[in-house]
Parts: C-alpha cells; structure tokens; sequence
C-alpha cells in the first residue's frame, strides 16, 4: 500500500475528535476526519483544495497551520454550509490561511457529457495552485460529483491527491471512479479505503493528462442523470437549498 497511505492508516487514532465541535451526520464522519488529518501529516500537503465546506475546514486548517506558505481554498454551493464553516473556522483561533467560496452549480458540458459543475471562473484553480492535497465532499445528494476531478486535475500537482468521501456508494461515487480511471487510465491510481466512515477513496495523480473520450451511449446516460439531479436541487427544501445557476 501506499507509504502516506499505510502512515495515516496508524496514526489516525491519535488524533481526537469533539464531540462539541463535530457538527454532526452533515459533517464529514469523525473517522474519516481523522484519517484526513493523520493525511495531511503524513503527506506534509501544505495547499489543500475542498469541495463541501464544514468541520473537515476546520481539521485541514489546524493541520496546514503550522506550515509556511499554508492554503486552504473551500468551495461549497450553499451559502448557508459555507458561512458556517467560516463561522467556526474563524472562533477556531486555526492560523491557516483560508478562503470561503460559493460557487452554485450549473450543467455544463465536459466532452458530450452534460455534468453539474461548480461555476468558478476559468483558471481559477489552476492560477490559486498547484494544490497538494484536493478532499471532494460535496454536494450532498452527490451530485456534482464527478466533474469536480476533471476542473481540479489540472490545478494538482503530479504526486498530490484526491480524496472522495461516501466512497462506498456504488451507483454514486464507485461509478464516478470508474468514470475517472477511463478518463485518466494510468495517470491516476485510486486506493479505496472501505472500512472508514462511509467510504474514503485515496487517489494518487501520478502525472499531468487530458481526459479520453467517453462512449455516446455512456455520455447519454450521464447527461440524463445530470437533469435528474438538477431538477432534486431546484425542489430542495428553500431554507438549505443550493444555489442553482442554469446559464
């Protein structure tokens, strides 16, 4: 197994976790928290980019703190879940540097599929890295998903990694791996951690690639779950509803 991998994997248990901090089952789960710190550690991952604010901004910022030239951007398409975070990170007293960012989702094609995607503005990512370390949690209903690698593969350094949370989900973020692994092949060498939380999947990017094309009958079924999804996300309850921005 990976060396950082296996390292974390030790060292997770000393890591503590409260219970008055944790926000609860919308927080990424407090196992998988601390294999995310005892990551962090291992790896040394200084620019750290994440896809879902709440308490896992907390656990990156105390963790990069203490570095020299320390970066957290985190991005999440609710402002409600992000000023939160803001919120707890700044009484936190973490001496990271962080940014908040809300950015809505909207389709947008990549190749012939359709996907949500986070509307960022182009080079954003690629001009605030190369990040070391990227922890995609977001959003919620998981949708979105699987276009988050393909607009932050580019802002990654080669030897950095991706983490995906709820990793054990097969017709959700198992599918979106296969989807990566036909994209990227042998750029890319994912490590599924099943036994923590719900599912942690550690992927190496081994090297700078462009993504394969997709088969059109594949594209078609994505393209069709994306407008499934879109219409969830225009129905969600108001008070905790995701900004949508169909351009």
């Amino acid at each position: 197994m990976n060396q950082y991998i296996s390292a974390a994997l030790a060292e997770m248990d000393k890591i503590v976790i409260s219970k008055l901090e944790h926000t609860g089952s919308r927080a990424l789960d407090p196992s998988s928290c601390c294999f995310l710190a005892a990551f962090i550690r291992a790896t040394g991952a200084r620019k750290v980019l994440e896809f879902g604010s709440g308490f896992s901004s907390l656990m990156i910022a105390r963790e990069i703190g203490a570095f020299e030239g320390n970066y957290l951007l985190s991005i999440d398409d609710s402002r409600y879940y992000s000023d939160l975070a803001r919120e707890s990170f700044e009484n936190s007293g973490a001496q990271a540097r962080v940014q908040f960012r809300v950015a809505p989702l909207r389709p947008k094609f990549y190749g012939s599929r359709l996907l949500l995607s986070y509307c960022l503005p182009k080079g954003l990512l690629e001009a605030l890295g190369p990040f070391d370390l990227v922890l995609i949690d977001a959003p919620y209903n998981g949708c979105g998903r699987e276009a988050v690698l393909y607009d932050a593969f580019p802002a990654v350094s080669p030897g950095g990694y991706i983490i995906l949370d709820d990793a054990n989900r097969e017709n959700m973020e198992k599918a979106d791996v296969r989807s990566w692994r036909a994209a990227y092949g042998d750029a890319i060498r994912p490590v599924l951690l099943e036994g923590i939380g719900k599912g942690l999947n550690v992927i190496e990017k081994l090297e700078d690639a462009h993504p394969a094309p997709f088969p059109v009958a594949d594209s078609l079924l994505a393209s069709v779950k994306t407008l499934r999804s879109m219409g969830c996300l225009l129905l969600s309850p108001k008070e905790k509803k995701t900004d949508v921005n169909i351009q």
